[in-house]
């Protein structure tokens, strides 16, 4: 799978992953097998993410996503259940 990538302070990366499983899915939405899949998809601003999370699930209810900024550290995780935060 893709490594972490190496963000600023205002920077931030959305994972998607299966709700049912909790697998890591790549951009297209395939399981993440192998390190050339992209999972992590990057931002300039949580905001952004999150309104990006949104669209997502409201196409997706089988999806979760998780925004992540610097250092690893976890801003959301947006679930079908939470989505209307």
């Amino acid at each position: 799978m893709e490594n972490f990538p190496e963000l600023n302070d205002s920077q931030v990366v959305l994972l998607r992953a299966d709700v049912n499983t909790g697998h890591i899915l790549d951009e297209e939405f395939n399981l993440a097998i192998n390190e050339h899949q992209k999972v992590f998809t990057l931002f300039d601003a949580a905001e952004a993410a999150l309104l990006f999370a949104k669209e997502i699930l409201s196409k997706n209810p089988k999806v979760e996503c998780v925004i992540y900024k610097k250092g690893r550290t976890m801003l959301y995780h947006i679930t079908p259940e939470n989505v209307h935060l």
